[in-house]
């Protein structure tokens, strides 16, 4: 049972998303909070792009990163399990944390300025990677994410109320929970779980891009389950 939430913990996003818009409609929200609120709602879309439709997140990230791709998935730093973990993890602490402290304004700067990076690795890093016009998660970030952190900016940025620490803060806490969700010995943990290793389904989402690199898709092995 909890093979089958895990992989198809993408299309949970959707539902999560569409939890928190009914949320932010219903409830009675500060200008922050509800800015918070709005970008976890993106942010879960953001999840469903990457891995459920179109998907192909992983394999695309690794020849980004690594400039090769292990042919054998069961070697891969990420499966469904240690991905779920990582997404949630950093929407927990960026974006959820925050909603219960606003009065902490370097908390909620983090969760704004991180779809900076969003635009910059989909727009630029990961589509000069590979040599692609688009990647999954391009859209959500660049038309979601993105807007929704400059109207805070713009709303904000007059009143004075942040300085360089806050931005220093905001900077720390970014690396600090991306560590965690992605570097840490929890993420190693999850990944060396082969019952959640990347099925070939998934994988193949990234055929597009693996066409566009040359890349060998007859090399990849040891996929998961498809359950």
């Amino acid at each position: 049972m909890m093979n089958r939430i895990i992989a198809h913990w993408y299309e949970l996003a959707v539902y999560i998303a569409a939890g928190v818009a009914m949320v932010l409609a219903l409830g009675e929200w500060s200008f922050e909070q509800r800015i918070l609120l709005l970008s976890l709602c993106v942010l879960h879309v953001h999840f469903f792009e990457e891995f459920g439709f179109p998907g192909g997140f992983v394999w695309g990230g690794l020849k980004v990163e690594q400039g090769r791709v292990n042919p054998d998935v069961g070697k891969w730093p990420l499966n469904m399990l240690s991905a779920w973990w990582g997404n949630e993890w950093f929407a927990l602490a960026v974006y959820t944390l925050p909603l219960f402290l606003p009065q902490y304004h370097w908390l909620v700067l983090a969760a704004v300025i991180f779809a900076f990076a969003e635009v910059l690795m989909h727009v630029v890093i990961f589509n000069i990677g590979l040599r692609s016009w688009y990647n999954p998660g391009l859209v959500s970030a660049l038309f979601g994410l993105m807007p929704i952190s400059i109207w805070y900016l713009l709303c904000t940025l007059p009143t004075a109320q942040f300085n360089w620490r806050d931005l220093l803060l905001a900077v720390l806490w970014i690396a600090f929970n991306y560590w965690m969700a992605f570097k840490s010995p929890m993420c190693k943990a999850l990944t060396a779980k082969t019952d959640y290793r990347l099925s070939k389904r998934e994988v193949m989402k990234a055929h597009v891009y693996m066409e566009r690199t040359h890349s060998d898709t007859t090399a990849l092995q040891n996929f998961g389950s498809e359950e």
